[in-house]
């Protein structure tokens, strides 16, 4: 935790002396009290007898400090005197660290004091670092090596004490609601070095004119060695620098998702798309690589992958970069791990049977916005083979794997999980096969196909095809059950979702990714979509599957072993409901669409029962079988966070790019009868107008589509790449 308390020194042992300027840990009943969140920065903002308080938690836009921004005002009309402490507890190394009584045996602190003449305070720099990393593996052996980096807190105001142990702060038997540090006659042992639990404790005794006001805080730097920390937390710690790094990390996100906007009917969803959801994918997917209920900061090789698309309209270099990144990730096989941790590059190999394809999926979809073939000669090491190789012999060896394990009946190996890994046993012998993944190769094959075309390798491109053609083919043989598309078979060969299971009948992902890849049929992909509206449709978003397992089953894997309902066990699981979305659109069910996308926005929902923030997305929301149906979790560290936006720019407003054009083909929900778009195109920059034909029948499917561009009418909706530096506008009325 990071606390800051207020003490009154006037009152210092009356009730109510000592409160906290967020709610944790003194849970203070606050004369007026207001959270707001901002692209990059946290604000507390109390009231309490008299005081008013403002707390802004930002952290620099390229500096690893952590800044506390603190201002008080007096509103009683009477001189105050006041405490403000900070307290934080340091980790240094595996978070939430998963023995701290073992861990805290090898942490150690120190304190800098720097006085200035004539002063009662000192300017004061705790230091702390750990002397073990609890990670594996090392030259020297298991626990045998010091945490690579040292970390700073720093007061912008003079400090008239200081503590670094937990014990010392808090008191025998006391709490952090009221620790003994903050007792009348309290006496600060100082307490540091490497025999106590460490923490950061810095006290600053304040006067406060009548009607005055205090302006300070705090900074927490990390760095590689313990000078380099400290000095920038100094360098930070005082005010005018703390707002210069507010105002910029706030301009930079402004300036980060600026370049692609959307107009939207819905004002909570507008803002949730802008900004809120791009913001959510960012820092927690690509950057942090954390959320409130994982702390990995791991990469995982298929997850990164799908997030950077979100680049692909404001930086596409980033989507490069990351593309290039998850390809030297790679082993000379064609196997890749499954998530590897960037400070160590110690990485998980399963038998996961999707991942190696998605960096051929994402590759796709770059090359589709940019038109640029030149990636395809970027080059990356495998991890077995430090000789570079061109992104196109990753792809390859990608796809030569993923052919490898095909079964005689041409549907593909499941492995130890497809996209879900919680179907972990179905294919651990190397036999059971996955429908979704039959799918999802077959759109790979068309879309590859189609670049080896443009390469001029027609044979590729013709071996491509005809794998789809087989693999639709086995398909429609084996995998269609009547009304919808099974899941996948056990290694024993039989079947789950399919109408003859009395749990985990029907599966979202297979109908969805039938239509998505037009794998399957017009008459069949309609079905589909009817078959996911009556078995899957709720009112908190699409199931990933129904019914729930009610228990473990342990030829299918994890998924059987949450509680019914929860996560993937017949919850709604956020990144594939968003494809849902995309699936009702790109069929043109509008009204669908609609009640698609009401029934995910976080901001319409009751928080009583749904329980999550309402500006960012959750994992998943639990479904019917849970007696907490509509309740959200596994907030902010979701795949959905970077989808929703593509599939609403793309598939909603039908503003999608495709090997020849942009293609403009909107699905607007019902009620929404315009809506507009300013987006990059391969250099040039689009503004786009979508109009519901005045006469069109209210609450239809999307009918025929008329463009103009730049006031001249377009043959067709398709849209080819315009000059390099041109702006254009294009009009889109459908009926």
């Amino acid at each position: 935790g990071r606390f800051l308390y207020l003490w009154d020194l006037d009152r210092a042992q009356g009730e109510g002396a000592v409160w906290s300027l967020a709610p944790a840990p003194c849970w203070p009943a606050y004369d007026r009290f207001a959270c707001r969140h901002g692209l990059g920065y946290t604000v507390f903002e109390t009231e309490l007898g008299g005081l008013l308080a403002s707390w802004t938690l930002s952290v620099d836009e390229t500096e690893t400090v952590e800044l506390w921004r603190v201002r008080l005002e007096d509103l009683s009309g009477r001189p105050r005197r006041l405490a403000l402490v900070a307290y934080l507890e340091w980790n240094c190394g595996v978070s939430p660290a998963p023995r701290r009584e073992f861990q805290k045996l090898f942490l150690e602190n120190g304190l800098e004091l720097h006085a200035e003449e004539g002063a009662e305070t000192a300017r004061a720099v705790i230091t702390a670092g750990c002397h073990m990393w609890d990670v594996p593996g090392g030259l020297r052996g298991h626990w045998n090596r010091s945490f690579p980096y040292w970390s700073a807190f720093a007061a912008a105001q003079g400090v008239s004490a200081a503590e670094g142990d937990k014990a010392a702060f808090l008191g025998r038997g006391e709490s952090w609601r009221r620790p003994a540090a903050l007792r009348p006659g309290a006496r600060w042992a100082g307490s540091f070095g490497r025999h106590g639990d460490p923490v950061a404790a810095l006290r600053s005794d304040l006067e406060i004119p009548a009607g005055g006001a205090f302006d300070g805080g705090f900074a927490l730097a990390t760095a590689a060695g313990r000078e380099e920390a400290a000095a920038i937390a100094r360098r930070f710690a005082a005010p005018g620098p703390m707002d210069a790094s507010l105002a910029g990390a706030r301009e930079g996100w402004r300036r980060r998702l600026a370049e692609h906007r959307v107009e939207l009917p819905s004002p909570t969803l507008e803002p949730l798309v802008n900004d809120w959801l791009r913001y959510q994918a960012i820092s927690a997917r690509l950057w942090g690589r954390a959320g409130y209920y994982q702390q990995s900061g791991a990469f995982g090789f298929r997850d990164q992958l799908q997030d950077s698309q979100l680049w692909l309209t404001i930086e596409p270099e980033r989507c490069r970069e990351q593309i290039r990144l998850h390809a030297g990730h790679q082993f000379a096989d064609g196997s890749v791990h499954h998530w590897w941790h960037p400070l160590t590059e110690q990485g998980h190999v399963t038998r996961m049977s999707d991942d190696l394809l998605w960096l051929a999926f994402v590759t796709a979809s770059y090359l589709k916005e940019t038109g640029d073939l030149r990636i395809l000669d970027d080059p990356a090491p495998y991890l077995d083979d430090p000789g570079a190789r061109p992104l196109l012999d990753h792809v390859e060896r990608g796809f030569a794997r993923a052919f490898r394990r095909t079964s005689p009946r041409g549907l593909p190996y499941i492995g130890g999980g497809d996209w879900n890994d919680g179907l972990s046993a179905l294919g651990l012998e190397e036999r059971g096969e996955s429908v979704w993944l039959a799918q999802f190769l077959a759109g790979l094959c068309a879309d590859w196909s189609e670049v080896y075309r443009r390469l001029g390798n027609e044979d590729h491109a013709r071996e491509l095809a005809g794998r789809r053609t087989a693999l639709i083919a086995a398909l429609e043989e084996h995998a269609w059950d009547g009304a919808w598309y099974r899941r996948a078979t056990r290694d024993d060969g039989s079947w789950i979702g399919s109408s003859g299971n009395r749990f985990g009948r029907i599966f979202l992902n297979p109908q969805t990714w039938a239509i998505l890849t037009d794998a399957a049929p017009p008459e069949r992909a309609a079905r589909c979509l009817a078959a996911v509206e009556e078995h899957l449709v709720t009112d908190a978003g699409a199931l990933l599957l129904a019914p729930a397992w009610e228990e473990p089953d342990e030829t299918v894997g994890y998924i059987t072993r949450y509680a019914p309902g929860l996560r993937e066990n017949g919850g709604v699981y956020t990144h594939a409901a968003v494809w849902a979305i995309a699936a009702a659109a790109k069929l043109g069910n509008a009204p669908l669409v609609g009640r698609l996308l009401a029934a995910i926005d976080p901001t319409t929902k009751d928080p009583e029962r749904y329980w999550a923030e309402p500006y960012v997305l959750p994992g998943n929301v639990d479904g019917p079988a849970s007696p907490h149906h509509g309740r959200a979790g596994w907030s902010w560290y979701t795949g959905s966070a970077a989808w929703l936006p593509r599939v609403v720019s793309e598939w909603v407003l039908g503003v999608r790019p495709t090997w020849d054009g942009l293609l403009l083909d909107p699905c607007l929900p019902p009620g929404w009868d315009r809506a507009r778009m300013r987006r990059p195109w391969r250099g040039a920059r689009l503004e786009v107008t979508i109009e519901r034909d005045p006469g069109s029948t209210p609450g239809g499917a999307p009918g025929e589509v008329a463009v103009e561009l730049d006031g001249r009418p377009l043959e067709g909706n398709l849209l080819p790449p315009l000059p390099s530096g041109a702006r254009a506008r294009a009009r889109v009325r459908f009926g």
